[in-house]
């Protein structure tokens, strides 16, 4: 599925960061790869939960985008659009399910990766040609041999234990430039299961992960507190400095925070910030008597509501609207906007289709866009589709 041209050029269409200049796209696209290591537990586990290799990919590609914005966003905001200069650090970076578009958002002169798993460090320098650093299960042992205007960590500090947490603050906000920013993600105590509380120090963790390859003794699961947050902060930068939190700006589910090492920097630009649209698709059948069945819903975070949904079948667009109640995504997101978020689409292809090549995508009034779904669904296919909420 990845070596399909409708698919690739399906994730281009969704680079709105490259439409600055016809150049920057050509140039972009022709180096855009959409190959992924056989070893990337991101999308082993999309697979896994949804047995549909369309929906998984599509999953794993719509983070991915939404990630790069977050970082342009939190670049262009701290740094402005003009600097060529900012030294951008991507530090636990996986199997580069980021680095695919910030390696051509951003300059790969100027573009370093740091991660623990030797075969996915190898995997990105070779693949997006960045810069790569070994990272270290030990934080005191994390030499770069630089400092860096920009370190992005997201979905680190999610997994680590509360030493590590601490211990990887420190280090991480020790190698920013005097002008430097570290933001990083976490999973607020608010997305706790009901089954579990909070312990009073502000921070739970759990030896559990999606990725077997890491000691549990030192990637697992892990919530925490803002308050938590912002006293590691404040301990691991030697006093305050500024510091914003984003609720839920990372894959509209893990916060970011934002810390400025110079204690005069102005970080009030990011209260601009857009997550993005969000959506899913629920249901998704082609019945014997060729009847095409999609039903899902889309949402945003910043405005609420979505007008409709746009998928695209044998190259013809159908705008389909949204209004549908669902109080499952209202109740996930505690978001009222968000009650009739879903949509509905039905289409008779015949009795003779075997399968059909479907594009979905959510866009907004501000030209953003959410990869929902890519792939092919085939009569044959008989799955119970789980609700993504």
């Amino acid at each position: 599925m990845c070596r399909d041209a409708r698919f690739r050029e399906f994730i281009l269409r969704h680079c709105r960061f490259l439409d600055e200049s016809t150049l920057e796209r050509s140039i972009a696209t022709d180096r855009f790869s959409t190959r992924i290591h056989p070893g990337d537990q991101m999308l082993n586990h999309s697979l896994r939960a949804h047995r549909h290799a369309g929906a998984a990919l599509s999953q794993y590609f719509n983070i991915a985008l939404q990630q790069c914005s977050a970082a342009q966003q939190v670049v262009r905001s701290c740094f402005g659009t003009s600097d060529h200069t900012v030294t951008v650090l991507d530090f636990a970076c996986g199997y580069g399910r980021l680095l695919r578009f910030l390696s051509l958002a951003i300059p790969r002169s100027r573009l370093w990766a740091s991660e623990l798993q030797v075969d996915a460090l190898a995997f990105v320098e070779q693949e997006f040609a960045v810069q790569a650093i070994a990272s270290h299960a030990d934080p005191a042992h994390f030499e770069p041999g630089r400092r860096f205007d920009f370190i992005w960590v997201a979905s680190l500090f999610s997994h680590l234990p509360e030493h590590l947490f601490n211990s990887w603050l420190q280090r991480l906000t020790s190698l920013l430039t005097e002008r430097g920013v570290l933001c990083f993600s976490v999973r607020d105590s608010a997305l706790l299961p009901t089954d579990r509380t909070m312990p009073d120090s502000g921070i739970l963790y759990d030896t559990d992960s999606e990725n077997a390859a890491l000691g549990a003794d030192i990637y697992g699961t892990t919530w925490a507190s803002e308050h938590f947050v912002r006293n590691a902060l404040h301990r691991a930068a030697g006093g305050a400095r500024p510091c914003i939190r984003l609720p839920r700006a990372l894959a509209q589910e893990q916060d970011l925070y934002v810390v400025a090492k110079d204690p005069g920097r102005d970080l009030s630009g990011l209260a601009e910030f857009r997550r993005g649209p969000l959506g899913w698709v629920d249901r998704r059948t082609l019945a014997p008597d060729g009847r095409l069945d999609l039903q899902g819903w889309a949402a945003s975070l910043d405005d609420g509501t979505i007008d409709h949904v746009d998928i695209t079948i044998h190259d013809v667009r159908h705008r389909c609207p949204t209004g549908a109640l669902r109080k499952d995504v209202r109740d996930v997101f505690d978001d009222d906007r968000m009650t009739h978020s879903g949509w509905q689409f039905q289409c008779e292809m015949g009795s003779d289709t075997g399968e059909v090549y479907v594009e979905v995508s959510a866009p907004t009034a501000r030209d953003e866009m959410s990869l929902l779904l890519a792939g092919t669904i085939g009569a044959d296919l008989r799955l119970d589709v789980q609700p993504l909420v």
